[in-house]
């Protein structure tokens, strides 16, 4: 599928040029959110961060052995039909937390996968910061049991509580 970006690319022309007057042709709203999608995959590159995660801005902000707090900035690609946070990008907040809060808990030739989790939606937002805490209830020889609360971080108002079980995979790395 062709896509007219204007006058062909110059010589020497280098591909943020190229980026930047392609961008110029597509509404503010539509520019936005290509904007943050590049920046998502530059993430992606510079920090080997998932896309999904690097598209929100989710980070790590505080880890110990198996509790890990996570938080996620509600952008525009985050959001749903209705202008509320998707609830499959809640979901991926919490799966990241309990994935690293899983990781501090394995060795080095371990890694943790998601083998099950059930969501329970309870509120939502439009806007501002999400606040994710996982914490690790149970470690088994194969398995890691583990919850994780959504929190709105000005507010506390509690948005999804996520219970989930990793299965260790032994001698694969990712």
């Amino acid at each position: 599928m062709a896509t007219d970006v204007g006058p062909a690319a110059g010589a020497g022309e280098s591909f943020d040029d190229l980026i930047d007057r392609a961008l110029t042709t597509l509404p503010d709203d539509v520019r936005a959110l290509a904007v943050h999608g590049i920046t998502a995959a530059r993430r992606v590159h510079e920090n080997q961060q998932g896309y999904l995660g690097a598209l929100v801005n989710m980070r790590q902000v505080e880890t110990e052995d198996g509790k890990v707090t996570m938080t996620m900035d509600v952008t525009p690609n985050a959001l749903n039909g209705y202008g509320y946070v998707h609830g499959g990008m809640l979901f991926t907040l919490a799966d990241y937390a309990m994935g690293a809060a899983s990781r501090t808990l394995v060795a080095e030739d371990e890694n943790p996968v998601t083998l099950e989790a059930k969501a329970n939606y309870i509120g939502n937002v439009k806007s501002g910061r999400l606040l994710a805490r996982s914490e690790a209830l149970h470690r088994g020889k194969h398995l890691i049991m583990l919850e994780t609360r959504i929190h709105e971080a000005d507010t506390n108002e509690l948005i999804m509580i996520v219970t989930g079980t990793f299965y260790i995979v032994r001698g694969e790395q990712p």
